[in-house]
């Protein structure tokens, strides 16, 4: 593992051909973006998670609204096309994955519109028909519940969307749980829901990366 003021980089005990691009939510790179990568790195695959706000976290909501309107959107996607390369630089070209959360999900998801990406695991972000119809590698979707900043109908319009136009999609509501229940750090945290979703999160990545790479 090495960590600077780029990101978070985790990388497994033996030489692996297959790499995850992480992306943190609104409240940055907290410790449980640490532990994502570190986990992945234990399954066999290479994690990076770039530092969209140059060192800056918080556990509180307001504090995290400021820091995500204070981001330049440019710049974070320039960053995270920078960690894809850096990415394939250390996988040796292999397939690549990308798992976000909120604001980092709805980053992985543009990722993905570029054609760069294998397969995505996003947790509670979508986009709008038009960028949905430009993903053509398998999604793994991940919701709350309850969800303050984003209705039903938004997400079904995103998976409608997806499937119309021939992409894989799988689609998990977790019961009980809030917008941000997978990150470990906050208030919202719902550790049962959390741990299994990971656990769906990690086998679906691998089978999609690192099976790939086999072949």
């Amino acid at each position: 593992m090495s960590e600077d003021a780029g990101g978070y980089l985790a990388e497994p005990a033996s030489p692996a051909a297959a790499a995850v691009l992480v992306v943190h939510d609104w409240y940055g790179l907290l410790p449980h973006v640490r532990t994502a990568c570190d986990e992945l790195a234990a399954a066999g695959l290479v994690a990076l998670a770039p530092d969209l706000y140059g060192g800056r976290t918080t556990t509180d909501p307001e504090q995290a609204e400021a820091l995500m309107e204070g981001l330049e959107r440019a710049a974070a996607r320039a960053r995270l096309d920078e960690a894809v390369g850096t990415l394939r630089a250390r996988s040796g070209g292999g397939p690549l994955g990308v798992v976000g959360w909120s604001l980092g999900g709805m980053f992985a998801l543009l990722q993905a519109t570029t054609g760069t990406v294998d397969a995505a695991a996003v947790y509670y972000a979508a986009l709008d028909d038009d960028d949905a119809a430009l993903i053509d590698c398998p999604v793994l979707l991940h919701l709350a519940e309850v969800d303050e900043f984003d209705p039903p109908e938004f997400y079904d319009r995103f998976v409608s969307a997806l499937r119309a136009a021939g992409t894989e999609v799988a689609v998990h509501t977790w019961p009980g749980t809030e917008h941000s229940f997978a990150n470990r750090d906050v208030a919202l945290h719902a550790p049962d829901a959390t741990a299994e979703a990971w656990s769906i999160t990690v086998r679906f990545l691998r089978a999609r990366l690192a099976g790939a790479a086999a072949g």
